[in-house]
This record gives structure tokens, C-alpha cells and sequence, in this order.
């Protein structure tokens, strides 16, 4: 299953958006934040969570085969 990713836009009466990434581990969180930026305006400031300092790597089993080929 894949991980659940989360963008909360809150918007205050004075047009100050605050925006919650979730679920996005390690600083693709900040990669997503930039390209928001690019379209809503400035950052002001930077809050980083817990799942900032996770690692954003993630493992993958590989599956091999061997075929032993037999002599004519």
C-alpha cells in the first residue's frame, strides 16, 4: 500500500496562509513546500515536524532468478 501523502492549507481572516505537509518524510517535505511557494507567494517561516528529521529512504526487495543453462 502506498503512503498516504497530506497537504492542510489554512487560510487567516488577514489572507496568511499556513501550510501542513504530512506524510512526506526527510526534506521531500521542503521540495513540496518550495514549489507551493512558487505559486502562492513567499515563505515567512518554516516549521519542521518530527517526520522531517525520518529518514525518506525506502527499501525495496529485489527478486533474482538464476538459470543454469544446460550443455548441448
Amino acid at each position: 500500500m502506498a503512503n498516504k501523502h497530506e497537504i492542510e492549507l489554512f487560510i487567516s481572516d488577514d489572507g496568511e496562509l499556513k501550510v501542513h505537509i504530512k506524510g512526506i518524510k526527510g526534506s521531500g517535505c521542503l521540495k513540496v513546500l518550495d514549489s507551493l511557494a512558487k505559486d502562492l507567494g513567499v515563505i515567512k517561516d518554516k516549521e519542521l515536524t518530527s517526520e522531517y528529521y525520518e529518514s525518506s529512504t525506502t527499501t525495496q526487495a529485489d527478486s533474482v532468478t538464476k538459470i543454469k543453462k544446460d550443455k548441448p
